[in-house]
Parts: structure tokens; sequence; C-alpha cells
């Protein structure tokens, strides 16, 4: 053996040591449960799967006597399922006496020669010991005696299992308690061992012989991953570090290296280590990382680390080992389908036979005006078009199919031999995708397909995830129903019907800990797919962690009471089969009716709940919201005297948002937003307070308050040398007063703060009506370098003559514009908008942007700067970093 492999060799053993004790301890736990609980043939299996890899890794590595034990466990274990028997209360000693000696057997410590024969404690041993019921193969029906009926009740406490008498005492901690997802047979402590009985065939686990590690933080996700993929019969090692991940995919490689979030950091050197390992082993070893968030600076990283696949804020472990099976098995997705329309037969088939060849579906057209029949008929992820053809061109198509809603985001790629380049502008312009020029190589064209349907497909599942209906439940999304909701409450009266019914199933955090989550998993869905059933056309959704939420737009009270009925009867009465046994459970529902004219979704939905809590107490199991009825003079009296008294005590609270450059900026300037604590401790927004500072004739002296705050804090920043703007929000009846303006300046003197650290916003519709005199405020004002900046701008016929009167330096969209989806005649008279106000030398601020795709709408349309809760949300902090932030 030549120096290198010695070397190569050395270090693997080293990490195999560190391996080894953890290994041997989790099979001991493995042992010690089987010979508490009873036995199970899924878990005799993986003991015997790995005593024989572990026993050749121990001669590979010189460990000859652990390599000597490791054979004789492998060599019963195989007897046993050979025969497929119960182990007699002797063989599991003798199992049990043979992990002792491999414990006895192997070193702690990692460096060789140490012989410290005491097992390492793992502090996350035998943690995903306890797999989910739906992995578990059953021994056979044959065998009645071998098995023990488990009656699950959600509100009894477990009896402790007996003590089998052949059990030794154990060398180490007890064990966690066997969760009852798994019914296994128990020993009789007194009665003879029964005749062997015959196991079903049993069908190869999903993740079998797939080898993941883990390199994880322990975090919820991380934690029902874990369990969930070993229940799928993954073999899961859990890492703490990228060192000890290193070192062990030089000793054993891998099928998948899956990296948490919180390692992020490390990922270009994780992605050095596995590409070692691939070149040295030349073997498929996919890299997955988790991020909480999307940033582009991770994902450069991702792509330079050579992540196969960065799962960027997944929706649960089910999305995650979605993913993790797509790409373990590619196969599993359905072939991609692709609809080539060609006039010319041979170039059609010449297409069709590359794609079919690498395993996708086709459909020729040889006639274009059979395009759109064919588009319902074959569904395709993608259309291949030639550009000249007879009758309708692919420009005329592709209009025609960008018509249909349906396939508005199909992918369409143009195939021809045109080399005109204000050709293949049109043809982009008009919908299409992608322009490949013939002749194009197989290769070429069988990459470029498989990129643009792996996108749309990925992208079609995102928009179901956040749009309409589960297919399995029936189900909508919690923001689907969220949305909905907040438009019901933008209209909502008190003579408005509907409201939210909230379902909550007792006790879930101890149905959690006896099922296992797999098994709560696959109940709720039944509970969702039975919920969405009985409530028919009325829209349900999962809420949360054994909750439901369901919003109707019709029933007054009476109805709701009715429905909370309906639905709590279905689900009590319901035999849900779990684990092979019936389980009832115990429903509460709390109503609270759309007519309470709740301001915000959250306030609706905690007076929901709260009924639902105390509907447990409740014979009906449900209970209607009422609250406690004060006039609204009396409530708007007691709001004015709140808003009085916190002027006078200085205690209303400013919070801020960044309002950040999409170039790019190294300065800092953020959004003052006012709030008042209520009587109940709540903060009250603005729209809240201001309507009634103006009707009481003291919103000078709020809007005064907020400047001498702003004026205050920017000159605090300024002498730490981190100045600042501040957009402030002024009324329109501020301005008017005619001493605002010497007010102010007087104020800027001093604070000694430069006037063009302040820009005071105002509303549009507030700037139309008081357009004179807020004009002579900003003339007074400009000379100090104050700015301005007009907030809710939109089309209309004030636009043009604002812009001539006031002179501003920014404008603030409405947020009809800065919504996720936009209508094409929208986009375009935001497109007209933006440019409109550039030619007048305006700066334009996206406001309120929620989610990437607005935020890329608005990129695409000229926008200088963004602000919302993309960016970040509002609050007291002003620690936003705003030299990294470029969108």
């Amino acid at each position: 053996m030549n120096p290198h492999d010695e070397s190569r060799l050395a270090e693997h053993r080293h990490a195999f040591l560190r391996l080894l004790p953890r290994r041997v301890e989790m099979i001991g736990r493995r042992l010690h449960r089987f010979l508490q609980d009873g036995w199970d043939i899924n878990g005799l299996s993986l003991m015997h799967h790995d005593a024989r890899w572990l026993g050749e890794a121990c001669t590979r590595h010189g460990l000859d006597a652990a390599a000597g034990h490791f054979a004789q466990m492998h060599a019963l274990l195989g007897d046993t399922l050979e025969h497929q028997s119960l182990p007699d209360p002797s063989l599991g000693e003798r199992l049990w006496h043979l992990v002792e000696d491999i414990g006895d057997a192997v070193p702690t410590s990692a460096e060789p020669g140490t012989e410290n024969n005491v097992p390492r404690q793992s502090n996350h041993g035998g943690r995903g010991e306890i797999p989910p019921a739906n992995y578990w193969r059953r021994w056979g029906d044959d065998a009645p005696a071998a098995r023990a009926a488990v009656i699950v009740e959600p509100m009894e406490p477990e009896p402790a299992p007996p003590e089998p008498a052949a059990a030794p005492e154990p060398a180490m901690p007890p064990a966690p308690t066997t969760s009852a997802a798994s019914p296994k047979a128990r020993p009789e402590p007194a009665a003879a061992s029964p005749a062997p009985a015959r196991a079903e065939a049993p069908p190869a686990p999903v993740g079998a012989g797939i080898r993941v590690y883990h390199l994880t933080d322990y975090g919820p996700l991380s934690l029902e991953l874990d369990q969930r993929m070993e229940a799928l019969g993954y073999e899961v090692e859990l890492l703490e570090s990228a060192d000890e991940l290193r070192e062990l995919l030089g000793a054993l490689p891998a099928h998948l290296t899956l990296v948490d979030a919180a390692f992020s950091d490390q990922l270009e050197a994780i992605g050095q280590a596995v590409r070692d390992t691939r070149a040295r082993s030349n073997q498929r070893l996919l890299l997955v990382a988790l991020s909480q968030a999307d940033d582009i600076n991770l994902r450069l990283t991702a792509s330079r680390a050579g992540v196969d696949s960065l799962v960027v804020d997944p929706n649960g472990a089910s999305d995650v080992l979605r993913r993790l099976s797509l790409l373990l098995d590619p196969g599993s997705e359905a072939p991609y389908r692709i609809l080539i329309v060609e006039d010319d037969r041979s170039q059609a088939l010449f297409a069709e036979g590359i794609l079919r060849n690498a395993g996708m579906e086709t459909m020729v057209i040889l006639e274009p005006l059979d395009v759109l029949a064919s588009l319902h008929q074959f569904q395709p992820d993608l259309i291949l078009m030639d550009l000249h053809m007879p009758n309708a061109n692919g420009i005329e198509l592709t209009v025609l199919i960008r018509d249909q809603d349906a396939f508005l985001h199909t992918p369409i790629v143009f195939l021809s031999g045109e080399s005109d380049e204000d050709r293949h502008f049109d043809a982009l312009e008009a919908g299409g995708d992608d322009f490949l020029s013939k002749p194009v190589r197989p290769k070429y064209l069988i990459a470029s397909v498989k990129n643009r349907v792996a996108r749309h497909r990925a992208l079609e599942a995102r928009r179901q995830r956040r749009r309409g209906k589960d297919h399995d439940t029936g189900l909508f999304s919690r923001e689907e129903l969220l949305e909905s909701l907040d438009a019901l409450l933008q209209d909502a009266t008190e003579r408005s019907p509907g409201g939210v019914l909230f379902l909550e199933i007792e006790s879930v955090n101890l149905l959690r800990d006896r099922l296992g989550l797999t098994s709560l998993e696959q109940l709720l869905a039944s509970v969702g797919k039975l919920l969405a059933n009985t409530a028919g056309p009325t829209a349900a959704g999962r809420f949360g962690d054994g909750s439901y939420l369901i919003l109707d737009h019709e029933r007054d009270e009476a109805g709701l009471e009715a429905l909370a009925a309906e639905l709590r009867g279905a689900l009590v009465q319901h035999p849900f089969n779990v684990q092979g046994h019936p389980l009832r459970l115990r429903v509460s529902v709390g109503i609270c009716a759309m007519r309470h004219r709740f301001h915000q979704s959250g306030e609706l939905l905690n007076a929901a709940e709260r009924m639902a809590r105390e509907a447990r107490t409740n014979d009906r199991g449900f209970k209607r919201y009422e609250p406690v009825k004060p006039t609204e003079a009396a409530r708007e009296a007691s709001l004015v005297n709140q808003i009085r008294e916190a002027i006078a005590l200085k205690n209303l609270e400013l919070i801020y948002q960044p309002v950040v450059a999409v170039a790019g900026s190294d300065d800092s300037q953020y959004q003052v937003l006012l709030r008042l604590r209520g009587a109940d401790g709540k903060l009250l927004p603005a729209a809240e307070v201001i309507p009634l500072a103006e009707r009481g004739d003291f919103i000078v002296d709020i809007d005064r308050w907020v400047l001498q705050a702003s004026l205050e804090l920017i000159r605090n920043r300024r002498a730490e040398g981190r100045p600042l703007r501040l957009f402030v929000t002024q009324s329109a009846l501020t301005l008017a007063d005619p001493s605002q303006a010497s007010w102010m300046k007087a104020e800027l003197t001093a604070h000694d703060v430069p006037g063009s650290s302040l820009v005071i916003e105002l509303r549009l519709e507030d700037a139309a009506v008081h357009a004179a005199t807020v004009r002579q405020f900003c003339d007074a004002m400009v000379d100090d370098g104050v700015q301005f900046c007009l907030s809710q701008f939109e089309s209309g016929p004030d636009m043009e003559s604002l812009f001539d009167q006031l002179p501003l330096s920014f404008v603030k969209l409405a947020r009809k514009y800065t919504a996720s989806a936009l209508s094409p005649s929208l986009r375009d008279e935001l497109k007209v908008l933006i440019d409109r106000s550039h030619r007048r030398g305006l700066e334009v601020i996206g406001h309120g942007v929620e989610d990437a795709q607005a935020a890329a709408t608005l990129w695409m349309s000229g926008i200088d700067f963004i602000q919302g809760n993309l960016v970040q949300q509002a609050d007291r902090g002003m620690d936003f970093d705003f030299q990294q932030a470029v969108l």
C-alpha cells in the first residue's frame, strides 16, 4: 500500500471510530426496547443490516474482536429472519450479551489505539428510534398470540408495559417510552414461548438502502424530518458539525447529504467535501440544503457549492420529503409532456424522436389550426413551435394560446431557422419564452426543454400550494383562506352575513406523543378530508396543528351554529382508523360572525379561537362570540380621551420600516409609522387614530409630536456618524395651519438638522382637496431642503395637476400596483405611471410589497425604491443593512 492510500485509510479509520460508538449505542437502545415492549420484524431487519456493514467496516479497520461479535449477531438475526419467527427469551439474552461485548471491544475515542471501553453516550441517541406506524411491517395473521391490540384514547394515561421476565438489566439509561404507534408482540412472563409465527412477505420500505447524513441543528422541522425519514426506511445519521460530516464522508459515503439552514455559512466547504467524495467513490451523492428565507447571496453560495437542491422556506416535512424523493428517484415524476407544432413532418418527427428518447411524452400537430383543441386534450408542460407555418404563424398562435387562462404560464419555445433578430423579438414579445435556432443539437434541445419544464412544474406546484384546494384533502391553503377573510372584513358591516368557525382537535399534543408525527399527520389529513366533504361548498382549510378554519359567506349566526353542530358531529362520531384501530376524537368549535366588524383578521381569529377553548366546557361543544357592546359614540369618546392623554404624557409610539433602493445604496432611510397603545395594551394603527384626531381638532398636536421625535432621532444618529433620512406622514390639515411652516423652520434650527434629512409625506386624496394651502407650505420649506412625497399615488385626473403644483421629490404608489398578481392592463398602467414620474424627475417607491413576485413586477417596471414586509416588517429597531440590500 502506498503512503497516500495509508494516509487516506487512517483518515477514514479516524472518522469510523467516531461513528461506531453511536451506532453500537443505537443498536443497544433498539434491542433494549424490544426486550421491554416486544419484537418487531422491521427492527430486526435493521439490526441485521447494521450488523453486516458494521462488521465489514470493523474488519477493514482492524477491529477484529468487534467484527467477530457483529458477525455472530448477523448470523443469529439472519436465522430469525429466514424462519420469520419471534426470538425467544434466550435469543434475546444472547443478543444483549453480544451488544455488551461489542461495546467492550469498541474504543470510545476517535484516536486509533485508545482503549477506553466505556460506550459514549450520545445526546441524541434513540431519538429517532421510534418510527411511526405506517412503516412497521406486521407479523402474519396466523400468529394472533404474537400481537397485542392497542386501543388509543387521547385523554387517558397510557399504562406502563409489563416488564418481560427474561430481559436483563440494561447498562445504560432507560430508553424512551415506546410510542403506541407500533403494535408489537409482548412475550408473556410466565408462559412458554409461543410457536414460531410466520410473517407476511414485507414490502421494501421507500428509503430502504439509502444512507442519509443530516447535518442538523435539531430544530422542529429537522426532528420531524428525521423521524419520518427513518420511518420510511432511510438510514439517517445525525451529525452536529461540518468537520464530522467531512470525516464521515471519507470513511463511508452516503447517498444524500442534508444540511440545515444553521450551517449555510459553511455550505461552500461542505460542497467541496461532497465533490471530493464523489470523485473518490465514483458514486452519485446528492447535496441538499435547507433555508428559512430566500436570499440571493445564499442562492449564489449554494450554486457555487454544487448544491443539487436548495429548499427555501419549506412547507413542512412533507414538502422536503417530496423534493428528496424526486431527487433520489427522478423516474417517479410524471414524464414531461411536450406539444410539437410543426408543419414540416420530417422536422416534427426529428424533434419527437429526440424528446421521446429522453423519456418525454410528445404529441405532434402538423396543422396549426388544431393547436387549441390539442392543448386541452394533451395538457402539455411545454409547447415547441415553428415560427413560419401556413394558415397561422407561430406568433399568431402564441397570442391565441396566451388568451387561454389555463395555458397563460405554459412555456412556449420557438424552433426555427429564422435569422432575423427583429422576428425573434416579435416572437418573444407575443408571449414566447425562448428561441432555438435550427439546426439544433439534440443535447441542447433536451437540456432547454428539461430546464424549462422543470421550472414550470416547480412554479405550478408552488402556486397550487398557495392557491386553491389540496387535491387529496379538498382543503384550501391557509394563505388562501386568510386572504379571503381579509377581503370580507374590508367590506363587512353590521348586517353582513357569514363568519368563521375555528375547529380544534383537543389533546393534539398527547396524540402526537402517542401516535408519532407521521401517524398524527395521516389522522389530521383524514380529518381534513371529512371536514371538506361535510362542509361542501363552504371553504375549509388547515390552520395549525390540530386546528381548522371554516370561512362562510352566506349564513347568519343561527346558520353558523347549525354548521358548527353538523361539522362537529361528523368528526366526533366518525371512527378514524389509526394503526388498524378505531379512534374517536374530541372537537370544540368557536364561532365568530363577520358582522362584528373586526379591523384585522387576527383579531377575529383570536376571538374565534378563544370561543373554541371556552367551548371545551360547553355541553354543545361550540360557542359563539358575543362582544360587550358599548355604543359607538362611547367608544369614540374613550379613544379620543386615550389619544389626548397619550399626547399629554408623550406616550405615543413610533415604529420604522426601511425604504430600500432597488439598485442598492448606502443611504439609510425609513418610513415613520405612528402607533397608539390602547387601554387593553394593543397597538392601534394610525388609521384609527388620525381620523379621530382630525375630527377632534388636535391633529396638529399629534403631527408636531411625530416631527419632533423624528428630528430628535435624526440629530442623535448624525451625532453618532450614522445619518439617515425619514419619511414622515403629515395631515393636510396640519400643513394648512398658517403657523406650521415657521414652527417647522424653528424646529429644524433647534435640532440642528438639515432639511434634506426629512421627507414630508401626504396622501394624494388630501393633497388634491387642499392643494392651495399645501402648496404654500411646500414653497415655504423648499429653501430649507425639505423634500415632499405624495403617497397612495395612482393614475387619475389629479395626477398631472399635482405634478405641476407641488415641488415633489418622490411618489409612493397605491397598494393596487404592489399586489402579487397584476392584470396586463394594470401592469401597463404601472409602467406608464413610473415613466411619467421619471420624466418629471421624481423617484418612485413601491409601498406595501409583500412577496417576491410583486417586487419583480415593480423592478421590471422601473421602480426606484421598495418598502414593505418583503424587505422588513416595521418595528422599533433601525438595524437594517442598506449596504447589502439589493433587489
